[in-house]
């Protein structure tokens, strides 16, 4: 059997009023049309960080967000 339907506060409300048992054990599936994920550009842009010695940066997520937290505070020049 299949039924349609759409999600409403949470919950699958069918089409046409259909209801069943409490309880009862069911399968979801979602059509390949619904799929609503953000669209990729294809460009990435990454942060440029120079040093004297290349490579030799160890750059964490907590220490990339220091770095650009700095750039955005430092006076322009």
């Amino acid at each position: 059997m299949e039924l349609t339907g759409r999600i409403h506060n949470g919950v699958v409300v069918f089409d046409n009023g259909t209801s069943l048992p409490e309880g009862l054990p069911v399968v979801v599936s979602i059509p390949q049309a619904a799929d609503k994920s953000p669209k990729k550009s294809g460009r990435i842009e990454f942060p440029l960080f120079r040093s004297q010695k290349p490579g030799s940066l160890q750059l964490t997520n907590e220490r990339v967000a220091e770095i650009l937290s700095e750039e955005d505070a430092s006076p322009l020049r």
